[in-house]
């Protein structure tokens, strides 16, 4: 996939954008520079897959009637979507949390709707967005880090996005950083996305209240039988020592992550997204200080992080939309519709 930032849209034509969620569908319509238009959230129906296909298909149209705008109007349709997918046939090939397998998405929406569709992994759309639009704007090799749920990296190389030769390039949350860890929902032990993803912080947190410690978690509210991260981190901000020591253990393993990524590929910038990364959240400064301690171990390392920025993704409240937005725009422009 070639990016084109000089004309992203394609003559100032608009795109749709869809982030496809196990809980939820947005949608959007996207301009040139980015900007959002007609934004709408809806439910995302799991009950089949044509279900699900459908409330795509009713995001769409409600995107388009929100901004104003015709379908003639528009180049095509962009969409982000969990799991593994084809870019090239436009099928999910397996999304668990959307109950698919072999679902020919990019057809089928192509038949209903009559604009061209393009899709990929929700991953890859971040970090199409972040080139196109975000903190990598301008740059040819970057590396875009997604932390929330689950933990998954995508790089873009020479202006390209690297799949590798079956699609499943930069899944680093399912690297083992500890033999002896915790099983991960993957099935293997102690990977990365088990010790340091949302999920992760809450059930440590968790197991070590159960275990007698003391904490500040018990006294916030919202705290109740089933703990999150975000209670963790606040916890964190207030100075609370199990959720600090929570905190830097996960910032060292994510620490290490980057310094397997900066080393392998390079890259101008690395660009941390998702729902744990943003600006000022413990975690970001718990992994700058795992990074520093790496520095000085390795002049290789050393050199190369002379020449990479550590970067808080750009796009924040429309990341999902934008991202999907950025998939047709690598791939989409000039497509026409083949119907039988």
């Amino acid at each position: 996939m070639k990016l084109d930032s000089s004309n992203p849209t394609g003559n100032g034509r608009w795109v749709v954008g869809v982030d496809v969620g196990g809980t939820k569908i947005a949608a959007g319509v996207v301009g040139a520079n980015g900007q959002v238009q007609g934004r709408v959230k809806l439910p995302t129906d799991t009950s089949r897959p044509e279900m699900t296909l459908q409330a795509i298909a009713h995001a769409v149209k409600e995107a388009l009637q929100g901004a104003g705008l015709e379908a003639s109007r528009v180049n095509g349709i962009g969409l982000g979507i969990p799991g593994k997918v084809d870019p090239a046939t436009g099928v999910s090939l397996l999304a668990v949390n959307l109950g698919w397998q072999d679902v020919p998405v990019k057809s089928w929406l192509e038949n209903q709707l009559n604009l061209p569709c393009a899709i990929e992994n929700d991953v890859a759309a971040g970090a199409l967005g972040e080139s196109l639009y975000g903190a990598g704007k301008g740059l040819e090799n970057l590396v875009y880090i997604s932390l929330g749920t689950g933990i998954a990296a995508r790089v873009i190389i020479e202006g390209r996005l690297y799949r590798g030769s079956s699609g499943l390039a930069g899944e680093i949350g399912h690297i083992s950083f500890d033999p002896n860890g915790p099983v991960c929902r993957c099935g293997g032990t102690g990977c990365l996305e088990a010790l340091a993803a949302g999920p992760a912080l809450a059930q440590q947190a968790e197991a070590a209240l159960q275990a007698g410690r003391s904490s500040l978690i018990r006294e916030l509210p919202g705290y109740g039988p089933k703990l999150s991260s975000e209670l963790v981190f606040e916890a964190a901000s207030q100075g609370d020592t199990l959720a600090n020591e929570i905190i830097t253990g996960a910032g060292s393993h994510l620490a290490y992550a980057i310094y397997m990524l900066a080393m392998s590929f390079n890259p101008q910038a690395i660009i941390l997204g998702g729902g744990l990364s943003q600006a000022g959240n413990p975690l970001i400064a718990a992994i700058e200080t795992g990074l520093a301690q790496w520095i000085p171990r390795s002049p290789i390392f050393r050199e190369v992080m002379r020449q990479t920025t550590l970067k808080t993704a750009g796009l924040t409240r429309d990341a999902g939309i934008v991202g999907a937005a950025a998939v047709f725009n690598a791939t989409g422009l000039n497509q026409t519709l083949n119907h039988k």
